[in-house]
């Protein structure tokens, strides 16, 4: 029987608690006034993640440490919590592209109308309907959250609570494909009105639902998409489906977070054969919806799918976007990344090392950049332990890499450089070979070598040589002695 794709999440009890836990150590008064008050401005330089650190993700991180777990539950915890952040930042990114609402004007009361699934996402439903009940938020904005998400009990109420010149606004605009400038002629009956955009595109469109269905999976809104879905005759399903999963699929933002929950409705609807057409057409962009919660438990289960269909040549396009989504997210997942890479084919592997991205690195480089920088000693152990000692060779020799140990050991971060050189098991004259380049790197850059910290480097590779011929004597001794005997 043909493997097929997994879209639906069970989780367990226990990951369900872990997840509310999160969810609950992310509500604590304190950590909500700094999220509240930290800036949207900045976002993505080295001072912004600094500040975003110590601010609030160090915060948060500690307090899941504290809860005295397990330590296999702390470190699955912590996973958590760092992808319940980046669950935060989407919904408060969303909203402030939508509604133009600056980050510090989003306050106490709305950041506690939030509501949480038990795969721990934030119900943008729920949340939205929590939202237009209160009045923390003015009329308008409350009218365009319940149009953009298909509040239908309530756009009518609202409605008639806009002043008149609003309401002239939205029903007298023409050529808008904002849903809040549709919705007041679909209560009213006015359908008619609509008809300008089923000519917007050639796509022998015949309802407004079917419009709508197509606008709102561009759009990246789930909740509309589901909506219109669900209102359309089975013509208009058989038609719009595949041409909006191509669509959308197409799409280069894959590489930062979206697209990935409409894109998962899409697959959960269609049949085995659909989904095999939009894997074979679309590998990496299908695998990559599986990056964020709450599915990112089934990343791993369909990965062996998704290298069915993946030939070697989209490897780059594959490692590039996984980088920019980890680049993006401000966080990796170091579970994932391991299992993920032991998972893949060998040659899959031997690109990795040899391969340059876009940065003029190989992809290897780059990753183990930020597992240096995170201290993750785990991953770079299965980088090292899962790629042949050739490889293993080109790493450790390479410029960039060197670079990096520089920077480690200048950052008081011997014990990671340590990590990789132990790793690469290297022979008495590659550690030789090793000395000399790093010797030649620092010459070049024109770097004291004197340096206490640099001189660790080379201290490290000679320890390692006296202690191989310590261990070789011993050896020879021991033999010495059984053969006496």
């Amino acid at each position: 029987m043909e493997k097929q794709l997994k879209c639906v999440l069970l989780l367990s009890l226990k990951e369900m608690a872990l997840r509310r836990v999160a969810v609950l150590l992310w509500s604590d008064s304190d950590i909500s006034a700094s999220i509240l008050k930290f800036p949207f401005y900045g976002y993505g330089n080295k001072e912004w993640e600094k500040i975003l650190r110590e601010t609030i993700l160090d915060k948060v991180v500690d307090k899941a440490s504290k809860l005295q777990l397990p330590k296999s539950l702390t470190k699955q915890m912590i996973d958590i919590v760092l992808a319940i952040g980046v669950e935060i930042r989407r919904w408060k990114d969303m909203h402030y592209d939508i509604f133009s609402i600056l980050f510090e004007d989003i306050n106490l009361p709305v950041w506690e109308k939030l509501c949480w699934t038990t795969g721990g996402t934030i119900d943008d439903r729920k949340t939205a309907e929590a939202l237009v009940r209160c009045n923390v938020l003015d009329v308008e904005t409350r009218f365009q959250l319940a149009c953009l998400y298909c509040l239908e009990d309530y756009i009518p109420l609202l409605w008639e609570e806009l002043p008149g010149e609003m309401k002239d606004l939205y029903q007298n605009e023409n050529g808008s494909s904002d849903l809040y400038f549709c919705w007041p002629h679909v209560f009213k009956g006015e359908l008619s009105k609509l008809d300008y955009l089923l000519r917007i595109e050639d796509r022998k469109l015949t309802s407004y639902n079917q419009w709508a269905f197509e606008q709102s999976v561009e759009d990246d809104n789930k909740i509309a998409a589901e909506n219109f879905f669900l209102k359309l005759t089975h013509e208009e399903r058989e038609a719009s489906l595949m041409r909006s999963a191509h669509a959308v699929l197409g799409n280069n933002s894959f590489d930062k977070e979206m697209f990935s929950g409409v894109v998962c409705y899409l697959l959960s609807v269609m049949t085995p054969e659909q989904q095999m057409e939009a894997i074979k057409a679309h590998p990496v962009h299908v695998l990559l919806c599986f990056l964020d919660l709450p599915l990112r438990d089934l990343f791993l289960e369909n990965v062996g799918l998704i290298w069915t269909f993946l030939p070697p040549s989209g490897y780059d396009d594959l490692l590039g976007k996984v980088g920019n989504r980890f680049n993006y997210s401000g966080r990796y997942f170091p579970k994932f990344f391991q299992e993920f890479f032991m998972l893949s084919p060998l040659d899959f592997k031997k690109w990795f090392v040899v391969q340059e991205s876009q940065f003029n690195t190989p992809y290897a480089c780059r990753f183990l950049y930020m597992f240096l920088k995170f201290e993750d000693s785990e991953s770079i152990e299965v980088i090292f332990r899962n790629v042949d000692a050739a490889d293993r060779l080109k790493l450790v020799f390479h410029p960039h890499l060197l670079k990096h140990f520089y920077n480690c050991m200048l950052d008081d971060r011997w014990h990671m450089v340590e990590v990789c050189l132990r790793e690469a098991t290297l022979s008495k004259e590659d550690r030789k070979r090793l000395s000399e380049a790093f010797m030649g790197f620092l010459r070049m850059h024109r770097i004291e070598w004197e340096n206490t910290k640099l001189k660790r480097f080379f201290e490290f590779l000679d320890e390692t040589d006296a202690s191989a011929d310590k261990g070789k004597k011993a050896q020879k001794r021991k033999l010495e002695n059984c053969c006496r005997e």
